[in-house]
């Protein structure tokens, strides 16, 4: 059965995020543990470690993700920043390690025009780096991209080339199904669906597709840009998502919500229910 999940804040502590993803009815769920715009680190001490392994275990939560931040860049020129991109993704796999939680979501970061093939193999040296330097069970998954500004990972066969390059098992993928769309995969037909998940599964493999984050795009089709918006109120539509939600590849993945929500304060029980309803799930009571 597919499991609906969303982000959720974090404010005043990662303990917090349990009670705001339950609220609404996640049950799966992705935080920032740390700012996203910022390379602070996060060390909890061991009776936060203890509680948050407590509620982990009574939430009944399906899956629980770590977004790394929005600073990391693997594929960039300047040594000073690769070096904090990898210790970021370290940090964030060693702190998922240490709090049980099923895996790291990460972008690879933009090659400024060096080319892709350029860059493949520093990449993929920093993230055989991080997962060393941390080493445990957590995964690391590599999001897709919109695909602007040189962005790395766009395409299905790019992430491959990246899986494949690094070679690790704790290696996969998250897709972000708006990013998909500006990126020209068009998701919100029956034919450009099944163009994609064949796509994928030739490329990358069902088995490596960890998490989904769902959400409908504000921007068109192919347009690059990355524009979340609430389900069924974007480009891709409600019957785009219940294609998706009912789809034999896709459905084995937690759905992640991303999107703004009603009140512009992120996912939120509408959506959520959304999505349950769509999938033909029992909605949750409010």
């Amino acid at each position: 059965m597919v499991r609906i999940g969303a982000h959720v804040s974090t404010k005043g502590g990662i303990l917090n995020s349990f009670d705001r993803a339950l609220e609404i009815g996640a049950e799966a769920v992705q935080i920032h543990p740390t700012p996203p715009q910022t390379w602070r680190t996060l060390e909890p001490d061991a009776k936060t470690v203890r509680e948050f392994h407590r509620r982990l275990a009574d939430s009944g939560l399906g899956a629980f993700f770590f977004h790394a931040v929005y600073l990391i860049n693997l594929a960039t020129s300047r040594e000073d920043l690769l070096a904090s991109s990898q210790g970021a993704l370290a940090h964030y796999l060693d702190l998922a390690n240490r709090l049980a939680v099923t895996g790291v979501i990460f972008h690879p970061g933009s090659h400024m025009g060096r080319g892709f093939d350029t860059t493949l193999p520093q990449m993929a040296a920093a993230i055989k780096g991080a997962l060393q330097q941390a080493g445990g069970e957590s995964r690391l998954l590599i999001e897709n991209s919109a695909g602007a500004g040189n962005n790395v990972g766009s395409t299905f066969a790019q992430i491959r080339q990246l899986v494949e390059a690094v070679d690790d098992p704790r290696v996969g993928l998250c897709l972000d199904t708006a990013h998909a769309f500006t990126a020209g995969y068009d998701l919100s037909s029956p034919e450009g669906l099944l163009a994609m998940r064949e796509e994928l599964e030739r490329e990358i493999g069902g088995d490596l597709l960890w998490a989904i984050h769902a959400n409908d795009s504000k921007a068109p089709l192919g347009s690059n840009r990355d524009r979340h918006e609430n389900i069924g109120e974007g480009h891709i539509g409600r019957e785009a998502f219940r294609r998706m939600l009912h789809d034999p590849l896709l459905s084995r993945a937690p759905f992640i919500l991303e999107v703004p929500g009603q009140e512009r304060r992120g996912p939120d029980l509408a959506n959520v229910q959304c999505l349950r309803e769509l999938a033909g799930l029992v909605k949750m009571s409010a």
